[in-house]
Formats: structure tokens, sequence, C-alpha cells
């Protein structure tokens, strides 16, 4: 039982992050996604709370094509660091911005205020943020009163919005690794037939043939033009919260094959073994081989102390990443890369071993990215953990986007290392031991 069409209080949606999981595993999904409009603030917040209910994941987004009536779309299991979506959806937010201030500067000359009646947003105000602000001051007395006097397409306060072609939509989303799923096609009207034929060509991957309103007519109808092209079949509520009465989370979920095969296709590609999907890619060690079977007694064991996980390192790296400014980002486009490897410097000496603790890349096939080494950090910080591990982790951050803000400005010398530190390091290599050293690195 899942829902790939959601929304939370960082687009038009009423409930947090957090209560719109919670809210979805009483509801019994296993399976859900957060797709915000041209955003995807959210989606930490989210995935945390459903990795803490046991809950299947994915990233997700709902973007908006040009075309001739409304085409949106929906990204599932995207990176939502990817360079080509991330600038799709800075550029939305920021034509957004631009049409909302037209529409309020109308409603103004015609003595509607309602600036100071919308409602503070963790995201994106949409236009039914607008609408809402209206019911608000008084001027409607129901949102669907708001669109259709004032909002809609062929009511007189209506301002277009530029959007991305439909074929840049799919690109994007393909390139951040995930999926595009055409949504709610029963609201459009257009040549359906046509329209799935030319999404299908530039690598669309399933219709939500199920969705929240629609007849029983309409699931039939799509579901059957997804089998004529070889698309799979969805469900989504595009729940809303309060906005929305009536929509329920899972309401569009029936027990039926094609519903269960695209679940199973999703866990499959994304989700093998529940792993956690997002900005962070981890790469693990090689597994140690089991130690050899002996007769002899078997030593006292002496009990460990508590230590920071990978699972754990991992998951402070993507909330610290999460936090920081989204220009930060341009450019970067390998992201961030958790490894489980303890990296020695490149000058370090067998008796002193120097351990790499971050790395900034900035050339090859794979682009510019960032490395953070949880293997060096375990010796060189031992038993850390709590808010001063999470001090630690960020200050090796915050050293890597340095070097990649500097290179992207051409301010910054490639070869550039810690050199006083390097000096004193090799000054007192002679002394015995290892030493709990750790460095970053370009």
């Amino acid at each position: 039982m899942y829902d790939l069409h959601t929304h939370s209080d960082f687009s038009d949606g009423t409930l947090p992050p957090e209560k719109l999981i919670k809210t979805a595993a009483e509801t019994g999904l296993r399976l859900i996604a957060l797709t915000d409009h041209d955003t995807t603030k959210g989606l930490y917040r989210a995935r945390t709370r459903a990795y803490e209910l046991g809950m299947g994941f994915l990233n997700g987004v709902e973007i908006e094509a040009e075309y001739e009536d409304q085409l949106h779309i929906l990204g599932l299991g995207v990176d939502p660091w990817s360079s080509k979506l991330r600038g799709i959806l800075l550029l939305q937010d920021r034509r957004r911005d631009e049409r909302n201030e037209r529409v309020i500067e109308l409603l103004s000359r015609d003595g509607m205020y309602i600036r100071g009646h919308i409602a503070p947003t963790n995201g994106t105000i949409t236009r039914a943020n607008l609408a809402a602000a209206m019911v608000s001051a008084g001027y409607c007395s129901s949102i669907s009163e708001a669109f259709g006097v004032y909002l809609g397409r062929k009511a007189p306060y209506y301002v277009p919005q530029l959007h991305p072609s439909m074929p840049e939509v799919l690109e994007a989303i393909h390139l951040a690794g995930g999926v595009s799923v055409l949504a709610h096609p029963m609201n459009m009207r257009v040549d359906h037939r046509a329209l799935i034929d030319s999404m299908k060509a530039n690598g669309l991957w399933g219709v939500e043939a199920h969705y929240g309103s629609a007849t029983e007519e309409q699931k039939e109808y799509f579901s059957s033009l997804a089998k004529e092209f070889g698309l799979h079949i969805t469900c989504g509520s595009d729940f809303h919260g309060e906005n929305r009465p009536g929509i329920t989370l899972g309401c569009s979920w029936r027990d039926i094959p094609e519903l269960n095969g695209s679940e199973e296709e999703l866990f499959a590609r994304f989700m093998p073994g529940q792993a956690p999907a997002g900005r962070i890619t981890e790469v693990r060690a090689p597994a140690e081989p089991p130690a050899p079977q002996t007769d002899a007694p078997a030593m006292p064991v002496r009990p460990r102390r508590r230590t920071l996980s990978f699972e754990e390192y991992s998951e402070i790296a993507d909330r610290i990443a999460s936090e920081l400014p989204e220009d930060f980002f341009k450019g970067l486009t390998g992201g961030i890369v958790v490894s489980e490897i303890a990296k020695h410097h490149k000058k370090s000496l067998p008796r002193r071993p120097l351990y790499v603790l971050g790395e900034y890349h900035y050339g090859g096939n794979e682009g510019r990215y960032i490395t953070l080494y949880y293997g060096s950090f375990r010796v060189v910080h031992g038993n850390l953990t709590g808010a001063a591990a999470e001090e630690e982790i960020r200050k090796v951050l915050l050293h890597e986007f340095r070097h990649h803000l500097e290179t992207r400005a051409g301010q910054h010398d490639l070869e550039y290392e810690d050199d006083a530190y390097i000096e004193e390091y090799t000054a007192n290599a002679a002394g015995n031991g290892r030493a709990d050293l750790g460095l970053g690195e370009d």
C-alpha cells in the first residue's frame, strides 16, 4: 500500500513533513513519496521520520512543464542535489515569486489587500496560498471560490507563469537518478494519447491512473493507456491536508496487480534492503573475512564504549548538508560521498599515521564532489558522539566546501595544503605510536 503524490507545508500542504509521515504510517502505508511543488526542502525531515518508523520513502518533487494545459510531472527517487534538477527548481522558484508579486499588485489595485494574510511557509508559495490569503482576508468564502472567481485560468487576476519544457523536465528527473510519472492526467483537457506518446519518447516511466479524485471510468481509461504504451501504473492521493478536505493519504490505493507491480519495482530500484537514498552517497568498505575457527579458549572481551555508527555519521552529514545555502552546491556535480574507509594522507608516515577526514575532488570524469571518510573519523575521534561529533563533522564539511567555493570562483590554489600543519607533523614524526591526527584535503 503506497501513496506517491503528497504535499507538506513546504509547498501548499498544511502538515509538516514529520506529521505527514506519521499520519501515513498510522494509515498503514508501506511506501510514501513527498512531492512538493518545485521544492525538495522538506525531503530530509520527511525521510528521517520515515526511517524512524520503518516506512519506505522516496525523494520526490512535482514540476509543472509548459504545455497547452497544465502538465504536472512527478519525479520519484530523485537526488535533490542533482545540478540539472536544482537549476530548474531555482528558476521555477524565481518565476513563481515574480508571478505572485504581479497577482498581489493586481488585486491591490482593485482594493483587495492580501499580502498581510499570506501564511508563512517553509518553502514554495503557490496560487493555493494566495487563494487561502483571500479567504483569510474575507474576500472569498472558500479556496474554490477564490480560484473560480479571481485566480483561475479564465479569471481576471490570473497571471501565467513560464515553465520548462516537458523534455527538459523529464531529462532533469532522469539525470537526478529518478523516474518520471505523469500526474493526474484526468485533469487535463488534451489529446491524452498524443501526450503520453510524446512523453514516453522522452523517457516517461509511469502514469498516475489512480488519483485521489478520479472516477472509476477515468482510472480504467488511463490504466489502459498506460498498458498500451508499456508504462507503469501508479497511484497518488495528491494529499494537501486541510487545503483539500476529503482527500486522505492512501485514498487512491487499490490492491490490484498493476499497483503492486509498480510498488515492487520501486522498492527494487530505490530501496533494496530498505537502503536510505538521498544527497549522501554511502560507500561501504569490503567486509572482512571471518576469523578462522580454533579450539583455543576464548579470551575475555572488554565491553566496548559507545561509538558513532556509519549510518549515524551519514545521517548527521546529510542533516548538515541540508542546512547549507543552496548556492554552496552549485557546480558540485558529484554531490557528497560518505566512505567507510580510513584514508591516509599522501605524506602519512608508517609509525605515526596521518588521516584524511574529508577531501574535495575537482577533476576527472566524476566532476566535482566531496568525500567524507567515516573510517578516518573513527580513528581520529574515537568514541566521540552526539553534539561533539556533529561539530567535528560540520568543521570538515565546511572546510571542503570552502575549497569548492574558492575553486568555483577561481580564487583557490588547487595545490593548496595546510602547509604549517604538515610541517609540524613531519617535524614530530619521530614520535612513538600512532597519533590521533586528521586533516581535510583538496
